[in-house]
């Protein structure tokens, strides 16, 4: 271990004592030290090495710590086994030295510590000193005392090859056991990888309201989930209503939210474009969604997303309320269903797809500006009371560079409104963009008796005529033919498939 002597930028000057009492850290600092005998001085400035300790929660993301817990690297208090207790005289000693992904190490010593200096361990790669930004404390399956890492240089394949190997060295010995037994300076073990094994064990998180899975609210779950993943992770939620603001950050792609059963498991909320916001304002039709989807890869199954808020209960005009606000890549939601009134489905960037799901509203109730597929889908208009006018389908606001926007396939038009009564849709140009060229096209769907003859109309100052709607091979009693239904030609036909208008994605291969 000479080699570990001669660097002169591995004592800690400043040291941190962690008490522990059932493994709650009680902290309090000591008095600077200078290291030891054992290693060279140096200026003061050399020896400064202050590492923070803070909850495991706050070093480890939630998917990580499950998994951990289930190689028996971290347990709660309750959990362990009877700790070994050695008398007066033995050495504390590292078990293990593993590197758990996220460029975080795991210390194992071969017993439970009563007293935890973090900085008592030292880190090198390739000779140099490897700086060690944070630290969390933990017990694993043996009741033994885990010390949680986070290098502040990223670890990766090369840290295990003999030349670039990382080891870990006790360089001062305040941790003792509860016999007083300390640390052995110079006591090394090189960095073995334990990834593969943590990468055996699937990305599962539970949720349900009974407490019995590992979170209670979906949000939990999300938040659980290491940011920039670069592999799915199914949430899979038991049948409950689920009162909450959900949100799939952009950072946190290939999440799968699979819920029991799509009737039974529901995410809810009551927002609504004119309530008033705490901090003031009011939240605007963006700001009213249950949830907001933004992850790319996102997948979601046997779900129910509502927006519950009731449009007879306040008297106001802004009533747009959005139960999902998607704006993500190659996002898919399968046997789902959509509850809401206004706005219910606001698809606003990117691709999405729509298989064998339920979308209900009355007014614009599926919009917004993304390249979206809706293939066996059944889109229901709700009743609003009129005998004339009981709202519009989608009110697409496609941008013109876009050669594609809505497309619906293979699914089902209906309502329990009077024949005659509703839109297929509109143009929305939001903010009067004159670039928001809206594109729909109808295929090989049956049309109930409640869509109107005209099939199209104006929004805003704008002509439905301008823009990109079309219809092909529809049947039903709404699917008349006229000269505002355009239709296109079999040739044309030929260009509107799904993999055209999700930009090469093909989401059926998930299926």
């Amino acid at each position: 271990m000479d080699k570990f002597k001669r660097r002169n930028k591995i004592i800690s000057s400043v040291t941190l004592l962690t008490m522990l009492s059932g493994f709650h850290p009680d902290l309090s600092f000591a008095e600077s030290t200078v290291g030891s005998a054992n290693y060279l001085e140096s200026s003061a400035a050399d020896f400064v090495t202050e590492i923070a300790v803070v909850d495991a929660s706050q070093l480890i993301s939630g998917l990580h710590m499950k998994k951990l817990k289930l190689l028996g690297m971290a347990v709660e208090e309750g959990e362990t086994e009877t700790p070994d207790v050695y008398p007066a005289g033995n050495k504390v000693k590292m078990n293990e030295v593993d590197f758990i992904g996220q460029n975080l190490i795991a210390v194992t010593f071969d017993r439970k510590l009563e007293f935890i200096n973090v900085e008592d361990i030292s880190f090198f790669k390739n000779r140099e000193s490897l700086d060690v930004k944070r630290a969390a404390i933990t017990i694993n399956n043996e009741g033994h005392t885990v010390i949680f890492y986070e290098s502040a240089t990223p670890i990766n394949s090369e840290s295990f090859t003999e030349y670039d190997k990382i080891v870990a060295a006790v360089v001062n010995e305040h941790s003792k056991d509860i016999n007083g037994n300390s640390l052995k300076i110079d006591d090394h073990r090189k960095l073995k990888d334990v990834t593969p094994e943590l990468n055996e064990i699937p990305n599962l998180l539970t949720v349900s309201k009974d407490g019995l899975a590992d979170y209670t609210t979906v949000q939990g779950a999300i938040d659980a989930i290491p940011a920039n993943n670069t592999e799915k992770v199914e949430v899979f939620i038991g049948n409950g209503v689920y009162k909450e603001l959900v949100t799939i950050p952009k950072d946190k792609p290939f999440i799968y939210l699979k819920g029991e059963s799509v009737s039974g498991t529901i995410i809810t909320y009551d927002n609504y474009s004119g309530k008033p916001k705490p901090d003031g304002g009011t939240y605007g039709t963006t700001g009213s969604a249950s949830v907001y989807v933004y992850g790319d890869d996102f997948t979601a199954e046997n779900l129910t997303f509502e927006n519950s808020f009731d449009e007879q209960s306040v008297n106001v005009s802004n009533k747009q309320a959005v139960a999902v606000y998607a704006r993500g890549e190659r996002q898919t939601f399968r046997n789902s269903r959509f509850i809401g009134n206004q706005d219910t489905l606001y698809v606003n960037g990117g691709t999405q797809y729509f298989y064998q799901s339920y979308i209900e509203g009355d007014v614009d109730f599926i919009f917004g500006r993304s390249s979206a597929v809706f293939e066996e889908c059944d889109i229901f208009s709700l009743d609003r009371g009129s005998s004339t006018n009981n709202g519009y389908v989608t009110a697409a606001s496609t941008l013109i560079t876009e050669p594609y926007g809505y497309l619906f396939l293979n699914s089902k038009l209906l309502s329990n409104a009077p024949a005659g009564t509703v839109y297929l849709g509109r143009p929305w140009h939001p903010s009067g963009d004159p670039n928001a060229i809206g594109s729909v096209v109808f295929m090989n769907s049956y049309l109930g008796p409640h869509i109107i003859a005209q099939g199209w109309t104006d929004m805003s100052g704008f002509s439905y005529k301008d823009a990109r709607f079309y219809e092909y091979k529809n049947y039903g009693p709404g699917a008349v033919i006229n000269e505002d239904r355009r239709q296109l030609s079999d040739e044309e036909a030929k260009q509107y498939t799904i993999e055209n208008v999700l930009k090469g994605w093909n989401p059926k291969e998930k299926l």
